[in-house]
């Protein structure tokens, strides 16, 4: 039965780093491009990658990324947010107030297929 224990386990597909960036979210990215007040920290995160990609809107510390350009891509960030590492509650509390708050956002993926984003408090 030992013998076969190589056989019987499935190969381990790594975690990899698809894209990092650094974003300032602030009150103008609360709310979407009808200026409807956004519910959820995903969201907000997706609007941000719109304000940034789509509308040219760009805080001082923003940072670009290679993901999230498409539409398509930014429609998914709410659920990869939720698959991922959530963010410490006091940011999202001065995020969602309308305070701001700098994060670092890391792409996780595996086989380069986008599978969660992680978020940190942002440094700097």
């Amino acid at each position: 039965m030992i013998a076969l224990c190589p056989f019987l386990t499935t190969p381990v597909v790594a975690e990899e780093v698809i894209a990092e960036y650094l974003a300032w979210l602030d009150v103008r990215d609360t709310v979407n491009s009808k200026g409807v007040k956004l519910k959820s920290f995903g969201a907000v995160l997706a609007q941000d990658r719109a304000n940034f990609h789509r509308f040219g809107i760009r805080q001082e510390l923003d940072t670009d990324d290679a993901v999230f350009g498409s539409r398509d891509m930014r429609e998914k960030l709410p659920q990869l947010y939720k698959a991922g590492r959530s963010v410490d509650a006091y940011i999202r509390r001065d995020v969602m107030s309308g305070r701001g708050h700098y994060v670092f956002v890391r792409v996780m993926g595996q086989g380069g297929r986008v599978t969660h984003v992680d978020v940190h408090e942002g440094a700097g």
